[in-house]
């Protein structure tokens, strides 16, 4: 597990009430737990909750967190979206959900590379600010380190 991914994981559990579960979702947010009401805002995450479940997504704050600690990129990747810093939209929250699972230990999404390439053609074409982008080809780049590519 990378070690941005084990401090995601350590401040949803630090909140976590005893008895309660934190396990890695399989649908479009991070993680479920089996805690619902808890200001999960504290810890960073976006909540959505359903029945007695909370499903958690990295809020902006882990984005720029990992901005943080790579002001140059890493990569050629990474430089050329150096220019998507910023407030992410729900689609790059997402986007850096799903690469986040990967870093978590979970299996990549194959198609990652190409979904964080679409994104930034979209915001190029539409004029849009493509916030959060950067941080997505961040965690690609860890995914891409982690395997050893």
């Amino acid at each position: 597990m990378n070690s941005f991914a084990a401090e995601m994981r350590a401040a949803a559990r630090a909140l976590l009430p005893g008895g309660a579960f934190l396990r890695r979702d399989r649908g479009a947010a991070l993680y479920v737990a089996n805690a619902p009401g808890i200001d999960w805002a504290a810890a960073g995450f976006l909540c959505r909750e359903a029945g007695n479940l909370a499903f958690l997504t990295p809020g902006p704050v882990w984005l720029y967190r990992l901005e943080a600690r790579f002001p140059q990129p890493p990569d050629r990747l990474c430089a050329s979206f150096r220019r998507f810093r910023g407030e992410p939209d729900p689609e790059a929250l997402g986007l850096f959900a799903a690469g986040a699972k990967a870093l978590d230990g979970g299996s990549c999404d194959a198609r990652y590379d190409q979904r964080l390439r679409q994104r930034a053609a979209v915001c190029l074409r539409e004029h849009l600010p493509g916030g959060g982008l950067y941080a997505c080809a961040l965690v690609r780049y860890l995914i891409e380190k982690e395997r050893g590519t």
